[in-house]
């Protein structure tokens, strides 16, 4: 397969083991060991009420319109089950098989996987080779390696799946080979092979291939096991007895029979409602449409057993946990790697999702209350300036007694008269009482000794004061 033109020679020069460009726990983890990582509880307790075992045996199918793979597990029968859903995020070129290295196709048909096909150590998270080419693409000397399925979200040529759902995946298919599995088969198809939509596509270069590959479909419809798969005269074979030249085992073939007749009758009334006009679209159109429905949140809604994890938006994102959206971003994390820098990614499960959200409602509903709490109380509200009681309380103290009506002919008596120590009253501040008894002090020490002569004229100067002592007037009954 080839990859994206500007990144062939980067991506080798990495190593990457992929053909294709670039959760549920208690609490937030590293998931350190991916390899290992157990499945959840939710897809545990899943399998036990299905009475499936961890280690029955599995198969894969994969549907390029519907962006869908499927996981299903064997019961005690020995009759597959559907498990799990898991959307592919991505998934390059057009309807129709894998015919060349680097046409960008990614394959359809009936691949089978062995544990030397698991990849570990993958670029894209972890990944698994479908086992492309398969003897039948051999037959037609189609060319091509390292076809996977991987995490990451991004492909060229391979089908991607999220990092989540990939360590899911990932987490079956190493259960199933340890409990003895030793290969699992993978159908791939171009859409789900109903009626209508084999009707709708009928005017395809691809619809002969198709019919083959729906003769193995309609099998597994059936008996829901996986069919017997082999190749002659270029051609797909399913559950043959022995060889190219017997026949399916009669109970198969009867069944078959009337599944044929029944899927005859629907497939024409489509095709007398449709037009055998049909034509593929581009895949650059095709995934232009896919980011205008994402936008408007119009893609199909896809079930997803996957969707138990989440990633963590506060922790880093890794090289593997979002999609290139250019060729500049895939050459910026190329050249992150080539550097030595391999962010990590936290997952956090929906458990704690849900309890933080919890948490977070509890204290809103408490600040609520506290808010309704402080609404009806009476709480005074303080004056504009905290200090204006107090300040009037000072002034009431200091406020004078009222008269008692007696006095109130008695005179308020006058301040005592303030000495000022220059001629000019205007000059110079006032001398309290204090000040002239030190004065005194000071005359009387300087009597003592002779003055001089700036002394004895300055001691001559005149002494002013601020106010005239009144004369004391006499009472009224003594003016004689």
């Amino acid at each position: 397969m080839r990859l994206s033109h500007g990144l062939v020679v980067l991506a080798f020069g990495l190593g990457l083991l992929t053909g294709c460009s670039t959760e549920d726990t208690l609490g937030i983890e590293h998931v350190s060991n991916r390899v290992e990582h157990p499945l959840p509880a939710k897809m545990r307790q899943k399998l036990v009420k299905m009475n499936l075992s961890m280690s029955s045996p599995i198969m894969m199918r994969i549907f390029k319109k519907e962006a869908v793979m499927e996981v299903w597990k064997a019961n005690s029968q020995d009759r597959y089950q559907l498990i799990g859903t898991y959307p592919i995020c991505a998934w390059s070129g057009q309807l129709g098989p894998k015919k060349k290295e680097g046409d960008r196709q990614a394959p359809e048909g009936f691949y089978t996987v062995t544990p030397a096909q698991m990849n570990p150590r993958s670029g894209y998270y972890l990944s698994f080779d479908m086992g492309y080419p398969n003897k039948f693409d051999r037959a037609y000397g189609r060319t091509g390696r390292n076809l996977m399925i991987h995490g990451a979200c991004s492909s060229s040529g391979c089908y991607s799946i999220s990092d989540a759902a990939v360590l899911q995946v990932y987490a079956f298919a190493r259960d199933a080979f340890k409990g003895g599995q030793k290969n699992f088969q993978i159908q791939a198809f171009p859409f789900r092979m109903t009626a209508e939509n084999m009707a709708k596509h009928r005017s395809s270069e691809h619809y002969e291939f198709w019919k083959n590959l729906k003769v193995g479909y309609d099998h597994f419809e059936i008996t829901h096991r996986p069919p017997v798969v082999d190749v002659c005269g270029k051609k797909y074979v399913f559950n043959q007895i022995g060889g190219c030249d017997s026949g399916t085992p009669p109970a198969l073939a009867s069944a078959y029979q009337s599944y044929s007749k029944t899927y005859e009758m629907a497939f024409n009334a489509a095709a007398n409602k449709l037009p055998a006009t049909w034509k593929d679209t581009p895949e650059f159109e095709r995934k232009a449409q896919e980011r205008v429905a994402r936008r408007m949140g119009k893609l199909p809604n896809v079930p997803n057993d996957a969707n138990y994890v989440v990633v963590d938006p506060s922790a880093k994102r890794s090289e593997t946990s979002d999609s290139v959206a250019s060729y500049s971003e895939a050459k910026k994390k190329i050249d992150a790697k080539m550097r030595g820098i391999h962010p990590t990614v936290e997952y956090i499960s929906v458990a704690e999702v849900e309890y933080r959200k919890k948490i977070a409602a509890e204290k809103a509903k408490e600040a609520a209350k506290i808010e309704q709490r402080l609404a009806k109380a009476k709480i005074p509200v303080p004056e504009a300036n905290p200090i204006k009681p107090v300040m009037q309380a000072y002034a009431a103290e200091e406020k004078q007694a009222e008269t008692p009506f007696w006095k109130v002919w008695e005179k308020k008596k006058s301040a005592p008269p303030v000495e000022v120590t220059t001629a000019d009253p205007d000059a110079l501040p006032l001398v309290t009482q204090g000040a002239q008894a030190a004065a005194k002090t000071v005359d009387e020490t300087a009597a003592r000794r002779p003055a001089s002569a700036a002394e004895e004229q300055a001691a001559q100067a005149p002494v002013a004061t601020t106010d005239a002592q009144p004369a004391k007037e006499k009472p009224f009954w003594k003016i004689w």
